[in-house]
């Protein structure tokens, strides 16, 4: 049976997971490496919060995963079944850790998130620089230690990728792959509604898939204007040159271009004229307006100086200090595409930790 290769390093509570081989094989292999954190998630996570303090009903919950991994691409299925062949956690554990994002927010507020790029004239020239929070439920801090970035060298001839998130999930709110292409996704339920579709294919999932098969932003473009997404989301995407955003409903998508060439701000509403809707209330809706302003303020303020450093400091700025920053960011990423390099911050646990991921994601991993 395919092993798959793979290494791990800790930086801090922080895990840099790379792996190769078939998809069963990587997810053997990740079991293997990830399989204490994986084990301890489980039991914070699901037994201890999910059950234990939000009293949720256990097969109400294992329901919720299955649905989730029901219509989940095929390559994807195997890595989870491989992580259950190696972790010391069963394939039905292993559904409620990758859909732990989902099932905590059944009757809670959904993940926000801000992002800001910034690129030519607001960084003086230097490379483009991504910055990114996201914010999600207090009680997600518990889960800091499990935060992990997946190296993904699958031997079906897909392009490398980074993903960062909690152990043992297979999809993609915030990644890089190895042709430079960055992705973050927010929330879009304040401009697109509250439909979710169990009927399609999730979209965090189909997400992996764009970076897995593409190498240009022309390509992922092709790949957003033919995916209907299954909830309204705004992911905002960008290689070494420019930055762009898609708000995506369940019925259309639009590209929308930076407003001021250089910035792109996106929170949680379509910033694009062309749907014509009002800009939500602010209160409502996780102070989506306020975050936008303040963060396109701060890009103007320190405009010609926006390099890592300075998008760190910005990040750390709080929404009092007229930032973006709450007590529901759970953690923070600064990306450079050109030199595949992230930043990673988890608020109150650990400070702003570098993490190198071009050697990663150009050098598979031996067993």
């Amino acid at each position: 049976m395919d092993q798959g290769g793979g290494t791990k390093r800790s930086y801090g509570v922080f895990s840099l997971v790379t792996l190769s081989g078939s998809w069963r094989g990587m997810g053997r292999r990740c079991g293997e490496l990830l399989g204490q954190e994986l084990r301890d998630l489980y039991r914070v996570a699901v037994t201890e919060t999910l059950l234990g303090e939000q009293g949720q009903d256990p097969e109400h919950l294992k329901q919720v995963a299955a649905s989730f991994f029901a219509l989940y691409p095929y390559r994807f299925k195997e890595f989870l079944r491989g992580m259950a062949e190696t972790s010391g956690l069963d394939l039905s554990q292993h559904l409620l850790l990758n859909a732990l994002e989902v099932t905590a927010a059944e009757s809670l507020v959904r993940p926000h998130c801000s992002g800001i790029a910034a690129w030519g004239d607001y960084t003086g020239g230097n490379p483009l620089v991504f910055g990114r929070n996201y914010d999600y439920l207090p009680v997600f801090r518990k889960f800091t230690p499990y935060l992990s970035v997946v190296v993904l060298h699958p031997a079906d001839g897909s392009r490398p990728v980074a993903t960062v998130g909690y152990a043992g999930s297979c999809y993609v709110t915030t990644a890089l792959n190895a042709d430079g292409l960055f992705l973050e996704l927010n929330n879009g339920m304040p401009s697109g509604g509250a439909l979710w579709y169990e009927s399609r294919i999730p979209t965090i999932a189909s997400l992996l898939g764009f970076l897995l098969d593409s190498t240009t932003l022309e390509e992922l473009d092709g790949h957003f204007q033919t995916v209907r997404s299954n909830f309204a989301y705004i992911v905002s995407v960008a290689d070494d040159r420019v930055a762009r955003c898609y708000e995506w409903p369940v019925f259309d998508v639009k590209r929308r271009a930076s407003y001021r060439p250089g910035l792109l701000v996106a929170t949680n509403h379509f910033a694009d004229p062309d749907w014509g809707l009002p800009e939500p209330e602010d209160r409502a809706f996780w102070l989506t307006a306020t975050r936008r302003k303040n963060l396109m303020a701060l890009g103007e303020h320190f405009k010609g100086d926006i390099g890592p450093l300075r998008m760190r400091e910005i990040l750390d700025t709080s929404i009092p200090d007229l930032g973006a920053t709450s007590d529901l960011t759970v953690y923070q990423v600064v990306a450079v595409p050109q030199t595949r390099t992230l930043w990673l911050k988890a608020p109150e646990v650990q400070d702003w930790t570098e993490i190198p991921l071009a050697e990663a994601l150009a050098s598979p991993p031996g067993r």
